[in-house]
């Protein structure tokens, strides 16, 4: 990335020559500032800079439109520490010379760095006017004169002012030339919100993508040391989460030992993995604690509560509702406080009301948490947080699943908020936006011995897991909810959770393990005198007799689970067990019962408004029809399902539809329509992780790819 741009903004350059190199403020060379009438500031140019290819576009377009318009072109370069902002500023001054052959003026503001106290806009004024040979007993010292004349010296000038390290608009405007064909670029920390100044070109630098991180640091590590262990050096960017100055320390640590192996410093950082100890290269500038430290040591004690204690979140990305739970304060405060940290580059804002940290700051936070705040603060933000996220996940479940048994919650603790939700549609997506950070609490709840919290974790994620087809996870969150109702010893926490797992492991196709679990909650369910309990369980043991080919045992089961269904005036569970039991009878032979039981299913379901059961009722037509050589209806029973599955998201039977459809076509000879729904079964059940089933669509394809198109 070197070079310069050829198509001036201001017309021809005048030849540049290049003065004392300048950095960490306002220099002047060893001359009389009235010798010096054209000043060249700019301390040395970075020498390798990799990954900002848009960013430097989005600021060359931002100054030269504003310079075609005659306006005042001022860009504002802001992001969080270590992110290499100055770097870039002057990477992209010194590709630009030739259209400032007036001077370059740079200043060093302080705002970071331990400076106290930060450079005071008439000093930088008197620096400049100084550089631009006025005498210094000529300057007033009043800092709006300053400005003035700073002002009127920059008139018709192409003079490049760059000033780094900003604290704030106040330190900036009076600094601010009047014009073009003069030019700002500052650098902050912070967002300069309350910049006002004609049209303000926000670029704000991010982490860099993965090849931009490969590229900066190859290019400071021996080569050698990186083509022999390609791992470890993968590694090392891993660990360094796209920032740059992470980046560089740890280039600066590899070329002490340049004959090293890289796999003896990823093992170094990787011993640190949760604090910021090998990113130290000695300087206090090269050691990442301290240069975040410039950031957060001077924030207020409100601010810098809930900047350590969103550290201390096990959740990469929370929301507002989550961060005011966590923080203990009404939620309007709390959105105030989240506002002021994006505000200051410690926080971003991915999506509205939605935040995260920089993984290396939020190490950063976490550290200062356990320093700071007492274990008692901490964990009592946690169960904040904890709370927070049951009881949404509640209210989630019950939307996706309304049939689920009217069973609330343990008691929250106080100053909990819970996200409102208002739909299905709205609980799919809080899922769908929460689903890793529900998984996260559910640990942190296991790890603190919060067991109702951990058991209802599990429940509540069921639902979504199974339309998802996120099945080895159910298993998993299933296993901690049955581990958690052991701790609780509560017979209907223990009789609910043995059945879930069950049926994830039915799902999962591990039937000994499922049968074993499902006879056990129907003990738990017998020892309670629960019948509702009992009904649901039988329902699921006739499921997984079903899918092991033990149809007169599923025939059994579902028979029973229907009786007792009545009994309990279930007639969602009702309906559901026909549906298996009609199943059976096509299984047996006698079609024309599975027929007439799943069509008056099919309406139990219609009426009360169930998706999900008109798909299970249309795929049993489907089989039922195809069993009794009726292949037309069975393409139109199956195509039906497959769209309900497809728009109530039920990716896990939409796959098994998308299965049964294909067979159905091949019945039918059309093998290029059956090749189509093979291939939308295999797809899903690829992204499922369900191994076993796409190793089976894989060879029905293999067996149908040769056959003619119909």
């Amino acid at each position: 990335m070197t070079g310069s741009t050829e198509n001036s903004m201001h017309g021809k350059a005048q030849a540049v020559v290049q003065a004392d190199n300048v950095s960490g403020g306002i220099h002047v060379g060893a001359s009389e500032a009235y010798n010096l009438p054209v000043p060249r500031q700019l301390p040395a140019r970075p020498w390798l800079l990799a990954g900002r290819e848009a960013e430097t576009a989005v600021l060359s377009e931002a100054i030269m439109a504003a310079g075609r318009m005659d306006t005042l072109p001022v860009a504002a370069i802001d992001g969080p520490g270590g992110i290499g902002k100055t770097a870039f500023a002057l990477d992209w001054a010194y590709r630009h010379l030739e259209e400032f052959p007036d001077g370059q003026l740079f200043a060093d503001l302080g705002g970071v760095g331990g400076r106290e106290p930060p450079a005071a806009p008439v000093e930088v004024l008197r620096g400049f006017l100084t550089a631009m040979g006025v005498p210094a007993s000529s300057i007033p010292p009043d800092v709006g004169a300053a400005s003035a004349m700073f002002r009127t010296r920059l008139t018709g000038k192409r003079v490049l002012v760059v000033l780094d390290n900003a604290v704030d608009a106040n330190q900036v405007t009076p600094i601010l030339p009047a014009a073009a064909p003069a030019a700002l670029v500052v650098t902050s920390r912070n967002q300069l919100v309350d910049l006002r100044f004609g049209r303000i070109h926000r670029v704000r630098l991010g982490a860099l993508d993965r090849a931009g991180s490969v590229a900066l640091l190859a290019g400071r590590i021996n080569r050698n040391a990186v083509d022999a262990d390609p791992d470890a050096f993968a590694n090392l960017v891993d660990h360094c989460g796209g920032l740059p100055l992470a980046l560089s320390i740890v280039a600066a640590r590899a070329s002490r030992h340049p004959d090293f192996p890289l796999s003896a410093l990823t093992d170094e950082l990787g011993d640190a993995s949760e604090d910021l100890g090998g990113f130290d290269a000695g300087a206090e500038s090269m050691r990442l604690h301290s240069v975040f430290s410039w950031s957060t040591s001077q924030l207020a004690p409100e601010l810098a509560r809930a900047f350590r204690l969103l550290g201390f979140a096990p959740v990469a990305q929370i929301g507002r509702h989550a961060a005011s739970s966590l923080l203990g304060i009404p939620l309007r405060r709390a959105t105030s406080l989240l506002g002021e940290l994006e505000v200051r580059n410690l926080l971003e804002q991915p999506a509205p009301h939605r935040y995260q940290m920089h993984e290396l700051i939020r190490r950063h936070a976490k550290e200062l948490a356990e320093e700071q705040d007492s274990v008692k603060e901490r964990e009592a933000a946690a169960r904040r947080l904890v709370d927070s996220y049951v009881g949404a996940a509640y209210k989630a479940d019950r939307l996706l699943y309304p049939y689920r048994a009217q069973i609330g919650p343990a008691q929250s603790v106080e100053h909990v908020s819970v996200a409102p939700l208002a739909d299905g549609a709205s609980a799919l997506a809080w899922f769908t936006a929460e689903y890793k950070h529900v998984l996260a609490v559910q640990h942190l709840a296991e790890q603190c011995g919060w067991w109702w919290q951990v058991w209802w974790t599990s429940r509540l994620l069921d639902t979504y897991q199974h339309h998802q087809a996120l099945l080895e996870d159910n298993v998993d969150t299933s296993r901690r909810g049955v581990r958690a109702a052991e701790r609780l010893n509560d017979p209907l926490a223990i009789s609910l959770a043995e059945r879930q797992l069950g049926r994830a492991l039915t799902h999962t196709l591990q039937f000994p393990d499922a049968e074993r679990h499902l006879d056990r909650a129907l003990r738990a369910a017998r020892d309670q005198d629960d019948l509702v309990g009992q009904a649901h369980t039988r329902h699921d043991l006739a499921r997984l007799y079903s899918l092991a080919g033990r149809h007169a045992a599923s025939l059994r089961h579902s028979r029973a689970a229907l009786r007792l269904y009545r009994v309990n005036g279930d007639a969602h569970g009702e309906a559901r067990a026909r549906n298996r039991m009609a199943r059976q009878f096509a299984e047996l032979g006698d079609y024309e019962t599975a027929r007439r039981e799943t069509e008056r299913v099919l309406t139990l379901h219609e009426n009360n408004g169930d998706l999900a059961g008109c798909a299970g009722a249309l795929d049993n037509l489907g089989h039922i029809s195809q069993l009794a050589g009726r292949l037309d209806q069975a393409v139109r029973h199956f195509s039906r399902a497959l769209a309900i599955c497809a728009a109530n998201t039920d990716r896990h039977f939409e796959a098994i539809v998308a299965e049964h459809l294909g067979e159905a076509y091949v019945a039918t000879g059309d093998f290029c329509t059956a090749r189509t729904a093979f291939d939308r079964a295999q797809d899903l059940y690829e992204a499922q992780f369900r191994d076993a089933e796409a190793r089976r669509v894989s060879a029905r394809l293999r067996v149908i790819q040769n056959e003619p198109a119909e």
